[in-house]
C-alpha cells in the first residue's frame, strides 16, 4: 500500500511512500489464443521500451476476443497514465473494478490516478475499497482529509491510527504539519509565506533571492527546505529563466543524507519527458553520489525513454563492470543491444545476468522477454518461444 504525502503548505515531490504495505502489482494474464497471445507480448515488449501508443493498439487486439478480460483493461489504464491520459485511463481502471471488484490491484490502480490527477473525492472512494482488504490503508485517507481541508478528521485518524498500530514517522510528520499550520508564524516561517506570495505574484526574482535565504537558514529544517524547492521547481518548469536558480540550490543540500536533490529535480523532468534535462539532472546527481546505484538505474531509465540506446549500451556496460552482481545492468544491456540490433550481445549480458535475478519476478519476466527479442532476432525461432513461454508461466505464477 503506497500512502500518498500531502504537504501542507507546499507541494511535496521529494517526500517518498507513505508506508511498507506495498506489493507488486500483479499482471494477470489468461493467455486464450495465439492472437491473444501475440498481442499480449507485443504490449509487453512496447511498454517495456515506453512505446505506450503501440502497447495501447496491442491491448485493444486482445479486448476483441476477449473484450471482459480485467486484466487487458488494467493493462490499458496503464498505459494510458503513461501517455497522461487520464480520463481514459480511468475509465479502464473502471472497467477493471467493474469486472472483478475484489481484485485489490484494481481499486490501487483507481486510487494512484485519483491521487495523482488530484481528484480526491475518487481517492478518497477507492481507499474506502481498499479498506475492506486492509484496515491500514486508513493511513492514506489522511493526507487526502489533509488536502481537502478536513485538518481535525486528519488529526483524530492519526490518534486512532496510532493507538491502534503504534506511531510512525509519518503520522508524525502529518501531525506536525497539521499542528504547524494552525499556529502564529514566528519570523522564520513569515519568510516562507513571503516566498509563496512571491510565487503567486509571479515575482521570480524575489522568489529566488527569498529561496536561497530559507535555505541557507540553520533553524528551518530540511523537510521544509525540500517543498521551498519543489514549490520553485514547479515555478521554474513554467517560467524556465529561473531554472538556473533551481540548479544554484542544489549546493545548500551537499551534507543532506536523507534525499539527493539534483535526483529529484530530475525525476520531475523525467516525469514531465523534458528527458535531456533529467539527464543533466542525474548527472550532477552522481556527482554527490558517484555509486548510488538507483541514480544510475534512473539515467539508464531516462536513456531509455529517449531511445538513445548508444548512450543506454555504453552507460549499462559500465554499470555491468561497476556492479557485476546487479541484474538491471544487464537487463538494460541486453534491451540496449536488441534495439541496435546487436543481438548476439543481448543474447550473451541476458543470459549472463538472469542469474543474478533474485526474488525479482517483474524483472526475471523482463529477462525472458528481452531474450526472446533477441533470438528472434538471431532468427532461432524455437528458442524465441521458449522464451515467450517462460515469460508467461512466470505471469501466471504472479496470479497465484
Amino acid at each position: 500500500m503506497n500512502t500518498k504525502t500531502i504537504v501542507f503548505f507546499f507541494l511535496s515531490l521529494f517526500v517518498l511512500p507513505f508506508s511498507g504495505w506495498s506489493q507488486t502489482e500483479p499482471e494477470d494474464i489468461a493467455m486464450v489464443s495465439d492472437a491473444f497471445q501475440d498481442s499480449f507480448y507485443e504490449s509487453l515488449l512496447q511498454k517495456g521500451i515506453e512505446n505506450y501508443d503501440k502497447a495501447i493498439v496491442a491491448l485493444e487486439k486482445c479486448l476483441v476476443s476477449q473484450p471482459n478480460n480485467a486484466t487487458v483493461h488494467f493493462e490499458l489504464a496503464k498505459n494510458y497514465l503513461a501517455l497522461k491520459q487520464y480520463e481514459n485511463a480511468y475509465q479502464s481502471f473502471q472497467k477493471a473494478t467493474q469486472i472483478e471488484p475484489k481484485n485489490r490491484w484494481f481499486w490501487v490502480g483507481l486510487y494512484d490516478l485519483s491521487f495523482q490527477t488530484k481528484n480526491y473525492e475518487r481517492a478518497m472512494t477507492a481507499v474506502q475499497q481498499l479498506i475492506g482488504f486492509d484496515e491500514r490503508y486508513k493511513d492514506d485517507l489522511i493526507p487526502l482529509y489533509m488536502a481537502t481541508n478536513q485538518l481535525e478528521k486528519a488529526l483524530a485518524l492519526i490518534n486512532e491510527m496510532n493507538a491502534k498500530f503504534g506511531k510512525s514517522q509519518e503520522r508524525t510528520q502529518f501531525k506536525n504539519q497539521i499542528l504547524l499550520a494552525t499556529k502564529n508564524q514566528s519570523s522564520d516561517w513569515k519568510e516562507l509565506g513571503d516566498f509563496k506570495n512571491y510565487l503567486e505574484t509571479n515575482n521570480g526574482l524575489q522568489a529566488a533571492q527569498t529561496m536561497k535565504s530559507i535555505l541557507g537558514n540553520g533553524q528551518i529544517p530540511n523537510s521544509i527546505k525540500h517543498r521551498v524547492v519543489n514549490e520553485f521547481l514547479l515555478f521554474a518548469y513554467k517560467n524556465p529563466q529561473y531554472e538556473t536558480d533551481l540548479e544554484t540550490a542544489i549546493p545548500f543540500f551537499d551534507t543532506d543524507k536523507e534525499i539527493n536533490v539534483a535526483q529529484e529535480i530530475g525525476k520531475f523532468f523525467q516525469n514531465k519527458k523534458q528527458l535531456e534535462k533529467a539527464i543533466h539532472y542525474y548527472e550532477l546527481a552522481l556527482q554527490k553520489e558517484a555509486g548510488s546505484v538507483a541514480t544510475n538505474l534512473l539515467l539508464l531509465q531516462a536513456y531509455t525513454t529517449n531511445q538513445q540506446f548508444q548512450k543506454l549500451a555504453q552507460k549499462s556496460a559500465e554499470g555491468m563492470e561497476l556492479y557485476p552482481a546487479q541484474g538491471y545492468f544487464y537487463y538494460y544491456f541486453g534491451l540496449a543491444n536488441n534495439q541496435l540490433h546487436q543481438f548476439n550481445k543481448a543474447k550473451e549480458a541476458l543470459e549472463t545476468g538472469i542469474d543474478f535475478v533474485i526474488d525479482d519476478l517483474d524483472l526475471e519476466i523482463n529477462f525472458n522477454l528481452q531474450l526472446a527479442e533477441a533470438y528472434n532476432g538471431l532468427g532461432d525461432f524455437k528458442m524465441k518461444d521458449r522464451f515467450f513461454a517462460k515469460a508467461d508461466q512466470l505471469i501466471q505464477n504472479k496470479k497465484k
